[in-house]
């Protein structure tokens, strides 16, 4: 049941990804890598070497990886062919730290690798048009349907964390207009705040939120959050 919940969130969310040109950077994650070959290798020198054989730009906050106990010469082993360059930093990092300590992501053209604790500290915000949901017929639930879309959405400028007009705890006061709409705004953002980082949201204590206005979803979350949701942001 877990696994068709989160797969009818990705199919609801698919579109977001659509959002702006694809950068360089975004398309060597992309790229798979012909052979990896790590014996031992301190952590600086494996990412010198995906910063060598992929060309694109990428930036460590030695500082931040410091704070999270994780050093320069972690070592690193891992054998690989053919694989996506993503798929090989998120091995690596998970090797060097253990866990999800570490984070990275895509701003700018850059491959920003820090923690996740600091990573978590700066909030973006995204609006996802959810309107053709919400309107659906009374039967609609989010947390079983599949095959739905929608496209559009959009970015703003993060890391104040405040709420957008209307607060999830008071969702679908705007835009739905019946309580049938409002119980279908509820479960989605149920839903997210379930299968996507549950300890984040404000709801939960964290310092991430999702309101509903007008027809969309205004999501202030962590950039792996929101990548979660609806893919990658750049």
């Amino acid at each position: 049941m877990r696994r068709l919940v989160f797969a009818s969130l990705a199919v609801l969310f698919i579109a977001v990804a659509a959002m702006g040109a694809v950068s360089a950077a975004r398309r060597a994650l992309e790229t798979a890598l012909p052979e990896v070959k790590f014996n031992n290798t301190p952590l600086a020198d494996a990412l010198d070497f995906l910063r060598d054989a992929s060309g694109a730009n990428i930036l460590v906050d030695w500082k931040a990886l410091e704070a999270a106990k994780v050093a320069r010469d972690a070592p690193v082993t891992l054998t690989l062919h053919s694989v996506k360059m993503e798929k090989v930093l998120s091995l690596i990092l998970a090797q060097a730290a253990g866990g999800e300590v570490l984070s990275f992501y895509v701003e700018d053209n850059i491959i920003q690798i820090t923690s996740r604790a600091a990573a978590d500290q700066k909030l973006i915000t995204v609006v996802y048009p959810v309107m053709d949901l919400v309107a659906l017929d009374e039967n609609f639930d989010p947390t079983i349907s599949g095959g739905l879309s929608f496209s559009g959405g959009g970015t703003g400028g993060g890391g104040g964390g405040g709420s957008g007009t209307l607060s999830s705890s008071t969702a679908g006061a705007g835009g739905a207009g019946n309580i049938g709409n409002d119980q279908r705004i509820q479960k989605l953002i149920k839903l997210i705040e379930t299968e996507v980082r549950p300890e984040i949201w404000k709801d939960n204590g964290g310092p991430a939120t999702i309101d509903y206005f007008n027809g969309n979803l205004i999501v202030t979350a962590p950039r792996s959050v929101q990548e979660a949701i609806g893919g990658f942001v750049e």
